[in-house]
């Protein structure tokens, strides 16, 4: 009895040692104190407006004339986003309201409502790493609810939407617009994991994935359907850097392919699957034989 429970133990002991040393990964929620932030800023800020977007920033947190000329050249940006991607559509969530960007203290990961409001890291703002424009266009190629998984109304609509997912898409075409318009106009978008642009997204990539202990679970969701899971845990930082880049590139694969409005035209086809088809007919090729091209321009 006793040697088989020492054997028992020393069996158990490298899991629990693990366990001890490494924490599971536990998910993030960065949306939750959203209200509370758009009622500090409210009643502790005011709203700065420039053609379609207010910006919302807490009194005497940034200097005022730095303010005054971001908040025109944000607006020339989302004016550039509009351009490129063919707005107004009838299908677009926000139709023609203004963007409201939310510039709030503490440190979270910057995103978009899908009701025209954008919350970004005060930290961020400060740093010059803030993704604007990636946000913005979240919002501009919203189609009516439902879209994203976390918008059905059960648990079981949930999982299955999250299944079918074009996460990479999301992503990766937001990345795409906003690193294009930023060059289009001068206007100094955020590159939050430091991918350098669309020049060379396609060798960072490529890059990352070489060395990279998660390439093999990375990969598999980059021009497939489906989340991968860690960008929504405290695994985030070591795997969005690679996700992000490599979404990018592939996004960019495809519009050298199609072209920027018929991606657009595929966003309000997600929720009923019907995406895929009609990439297949722009492209005249099938997702996975577009997906087996990048991987071969990548030399993967």
């Amino acid at each position: 009895m006793r040697s088989l429970l020492l054997t028992s133990l020393l069996i158990a002991a490298p899991r629990l040692l693990s366990s001890q040393a490494t924490p599971p990964p536990t998910p993030l929620d960065w949306s939750s104190e959203d209200s509370a932030r758009i009622a500090f800023l409210t009643t502790h800020g005011h709203g700065h407006p420039a053609g379609r977007v207010v910006v919302w920033a807490p009194d005497d947190s940034l200097d005022a004339a730095w303010l005054a000329a971001f908040v025109d050249s944000l607006g020339r940006g989302v004016a550039g986003l509009d351009s490129l991607i063919g707005s107004p559509y009838p299908w677009q969530r926000i139709g023609t309201r203004p963007l409201q960007f939310y510039l709030s203290p503490g440190r979270f990961v910057s995103h978009a409502s899908g009701n025209a409001s954008i919350f970004i890291s005060l930290n961020r703002v400060r740093s010059g790493n803030a993704p604007y424009l990636h946000e913005a266009a979240h919002e501009l190629l919203a189609p009516p609810v439902p879209f994203s998984p976390d918008e059905y109304g059960d648990s079981l609509a949930v999982a299955r939407a999250e299944e079918k997912y074009p996460l990479w898409l999301n992503e990766g075409f937001a990345d795409y617009v906003a690193q294009s318009v930023s060059a289009a106009t001068g206007f100094k978008e955020g590159d939050v994991f430091e991918i350098g642009g669309l020049a060379v997204v396609d060798s960072v990539c490529a890059a990352r994935l070489a060395t990279s202990p998660r390439r093999k679970d990375i990969l598999s969701k980059v021009g497939d359907q489906g989340f991968l899971d860690a960008l929504f845990t405290t695994e985030r930082t070591e795997v969005a850097p690679i996700y992000y880049a490599c979404s990018q590139s592939f996004t960019k694969y495809v519009v050298d392919r199609i072209g920027v409005r018929r991606v657009v035209a595929l966003f309000p086809q997600v929720p009923s699957g019907a995406w895929l088809a009609d990439l297949k007919a722009s492209a005249g090729e099938s997702l996975d034989q577009l997906r087996l091209g990048w991987l071969g321009k990548l030399g993967l």
